[in-house]
């Protein structure tokens, strides 16, 4: 395909590099796409109020964080693969596919927020979801990304519940791999420049149409930094986390009034993204190079940071 500057297609000069877009979608196909994103944009922009502005405030911290975790598995894919570490893989490559997934709903105005309810939607529902959506761009880039996801996902449950003798020996006619490395990772990179392109659109269509903007406070966000149904006591009663990391990334948008949509490159703020991966490495690993370094390749997706 013909290259094309994306920024022209957004409207926003954001710095993002756009690699995958332009070599998976025609200008013209992207351009249609965008319009049907501004549209829908405009109408939530034109509408705004405390609760959407909420919503979308957690909407993109909610993508960047699964941008994140997927930049962290697919690293850790590739460490594994480096070093033999197979039982994991199935697991890393699924997961990585299944929250940039997640992180492109997020940040699409089409997708129902559902009153934080997409912050929990199922497997099946994020797959079938991600499949409609990329039917808008591309019908046989959205078919592939569904095979793929129902690939991955059925390793990782075959290597997690059955466990077939020949490890991790694929069941393809040539012997090698059916899921490659650099496909996982391509198509992480695909979906999370999608969800950067709608999070690009958000931002220009807000600063354009949102005339008044809200006061919040620190628990607006709490669906953001408290997690609740996960663990249970030693009674067996829920216990509510509150994580004090996603707490003080969340007020900073109360503390300096950041109340419009902001794309997903504008919120990685150097702190953030050092102390998300450096939340995963142990002190007394620091100074041993045999070990994973979880801030290895921190621009596999989003780009550059």
């Amino acid at each position: 395909m013909v290259d094309y500057e994306v920024h022209n297609i957004t409207g926003l000069e954001s710095g993002f590099e756009y690699i995958k877009l332009p070599k998976h979608f025609s200008e013209d196909a992207l351009r249609r796409y965008a319009e049907r994103q501004k549209q829908k944009a405009v109408t939530i922009a034109k509408n705004w109020s405390k609760e959407k502005q909420v919503e979308w405030i957690l909407r993109n911290y909610l993508s960047l964080k699964m941008t994140l975790a997927s930049t962290m598995l697919l690293n850790s894919a590739v460490f594994s693969n480096e070093n033999n570490l197979q039982i994991v893989v199935p697991y890393l490559y699924y997961y990585s596919l299944l929250n940039t997934s997640r992180a492109l709903l997020f940040s699409n105005p089409f997708i129902e927020w559902k009153q934080g309810g997409l912050i929990s939607s199922t497997h099946q529902n994020t797959i079938n979801q991600v499949h409609n959506e990329l039917r808008v761009l591309s019908d046989d880039v959205a078919d592939s990304i569904k095979k793929l996801l129902l690939s991955t996902k059925g390793y990782r449950e075959l290597y997690s519940y059955r466990f077939p003798a020949n490890g991790l020996e694929r069941y393809s006619s040539n012997g090698e791999s059916v899921i490659k490395e650099e496909v996982a990772i391509n198509n992480a990179r695909m979906l999370t420049e999608i969800a950067q392109f709608n999070s690009e659109i958000m931002q220009v269509m807000g600063d354009r149409h949102i005339l008044e903007t809200f006061e919040l406070t620190d628990k607006d966000l709490e669906e953001g930094y408290k997690y609740k149904g996960y663990l249970v006591d030693e009674n067996e009663r829920p216990v509510d986390l509150r994580d004090g990391e996603d707490w003080y990334r969340l007020t900073y948008f109360v503390r300096k009034k950041f109340y419009t949509p902001t794309n997903l490159l504008w919120i990685a703020r150097e702190g953030l993204i050092e102390d998300f991966i450096g939340a995963w490495t142990h002190d007394r690993f620091e100074d041993d190079e045999s070990t994973f370094d979880p801030d290895r390749d921190n621009n596999i997706l989003l780009s550059p940071l």
